[in-house]
């Protein structure tokens, strides 16, 4: 998404002003950057903080797109630093009426950008007021693709906020304890010093700028995918699948909690952790079996427990369904509402409540001690069908094939998706049962297929 995304602040001392900002570069490359200008040279510890062992910058890369996305203090490309700074007093000024916490503002023109604001306030003990006034800007040029995209952006901005202010509150509540109300009127000036504080000092977390360019980078990624368009010529006789309306799948939900782990994940280093032969080694023999056909035919998986243990659990189960299906899932969900929705593949944290087991309900439950040398619990009444779908078949050959290794196994697992994924496309186009029984005959489906058949044909188009 040719978009730029800012954490701007009202600094006691400087006003309102940009302090952190993630941007995609496609052709420029990051040797070819000023970064060692970054330094700021305002003085206060709220403009020239420290992002960690690299102080000029952080950047990550995404392998597929080739696109690098790099936070900065100051915008990287001099013509966007100036967008920025003006957006920044936009944003934080009295014409957004930023006493209200948590609103969005859409504002700009063609020549200064359109931007996309929301402001929130932030708990600070030693600030004027008790809190400091903070805002997220999406600066960009095309005022349509912002407006469309909006209540996505809108969603996800608040999720980030809210996770700063959660956590400058609990440095706030600390604070309450050392220095009561009386000691605080009673020092006056010593404790109230007008002196805005780093974000890193009122949330106490030490790589909360780390997090800030996950959140910001994982934006951009699905920024540039939630929307596509589809160029025809003739007339075909099916159309290619629209967008679902939602972003990419594979970081659809995330919290500070996943954050650390999808960093982890995307290193190259930890690809074992995307094979099929995770989910082997967390659960059963015939466990495993039967996780595989549940994903398979549809059968509703809930997967409980610590966030930090499920994750590549998820991470693994979506390799056994297609793309466009990968909307199904829900990583991580904040509420028992998504349970009960169109979600086949979902993973909750403890405190959550599920359903029990049943014939459509598949439950998986990480413990916290290992019992019996088992990690999880899993709970299905169903059984096994006695002829198994081909797909399954070949998928527990394939993880059981002693010379795949794991790259391999991945390889070979996204190849026989996609070819079933075809016949099943193929199937929905047959215009009459006689054409769809022809059709089954040519492609080798047999009345095993037909559960995976009748659960992806509604989702394959």
């Amino acid at each position: 998404m040719n978009a730029v995304i800012a954490l701007c602040h009202f600094c006691e001392a400087h006003g309102p002003c940009a302090i952190f900002c993630t941007q995609t570069l496609r052709d420029t490359k990051l040797e070819d950057l000023p970064l060692e200008q970054q330094q700021t040279q305002k003085s206060c510890s709220a403009c020239n903080y420290s992002m960690g062992k690299n102080n000029n910058a952080i950047y990550s890369r995404d392998t597929e797109s080739g696109a690098t996305f790099v936070s900065t203090k100051v915008a990287v490309l001099p013509e966007v630093a100036n967008l920025v700074k003006q957006a920044a007093v936009l944003s934080l000024s009295n014409g957004t009426d930023p006493s209200k916490d948590g609103e969005f503002v859409f504002f700009g023109d063609s020549s200064r950008g359109h931007i996309l604001s929301h402001t929130f306030r932030v708990s600070d003990l030693q600030a004027r007021g008790y809190s400091q006034l903070f805002s997220i800007i999406v600066l960009m040029k095309d005022k349509y693709f912002l407006l469309n995209i909006k209540p996505f952006l809108a969603e996800h901005l608040k999720k980030v906020s809210s996770e700063l202010q959660a956590a400058a509150k609990k440095t706030k509540e600390t604070e309450e304890l050392t220095y009561s109300e009386r000691q605080r009127r009673l020092s006056g000036a010593q404790f109230l010093m007008h002196t805005s504080r780093s974000l890193l000092e009122l949330t106490g977390e030490e790589h909360i700028f780390a997090q800030l360019h996950s959140h910001f980078s994982w934006l951009l990624l699905a920024g540039s995918r939630f929307l596509t368009e589809h160029v025809t010529f003739g007339n075909l006789p099916w159309l290619p699948p629209q967008s679902s309306g939602r972003p990419p799948a594979q970081r659809l939900t995330y919290n500070s909690s996943t954050l650390p782990m999808i960093e982890s994940i995307d290193d190259p280093d930890l690809e074992e952790f995307f094979s099929l032969r995770h989910l082997k080694s967390v659960v059963r023999k015939d466990e495993f079996a039967t996780v595989c056909y549940c994903a398979l035919t549809g059968v509703k998986i809930v997967v409980r427990g610590d966030p930090r243990k499920t994750f590549r659990f998820m991470v693994c189960l979506k390799k056994l369904l297609p793309e466009p299906m990968h909307n199904l899932m829900r990583i991580d969900a904040q509420h028992q509402h998504s349970i009960s929705s169109e979600y086949k593949i979902i993973s909750v944290s403890n405190d959550i409540a599920v359903p029990m087991a049943s014939g459509s309900v598949f439950r998986i439950d990480f413990l916290d001690k290992h019992v019996n040398g088992h990690e999880v619990s899993v709970k299905w009444p169903g059984e096994l069908p006695r002829k198994l779908p081909d797909l399954m078949v070949k998928l527990l050959k394939a993880v059981e094939e002693k010379n795949f290794t794991e790259l391999v196994l991945n390889k070979q697992t996204k190849v026989l998706i996609e070819e079933w994924k075809n016949k099943v496309t193929c199937l929905n186009h047959a215009k009459s049962t006689s054409v769809q029984g022809k059709l089954k005959k040519v492609l080798g489906v047999q009345p095993q297929d037909q559960p995976l058949i009748n659960y992806w044909s509604t989702h394959l188009h």
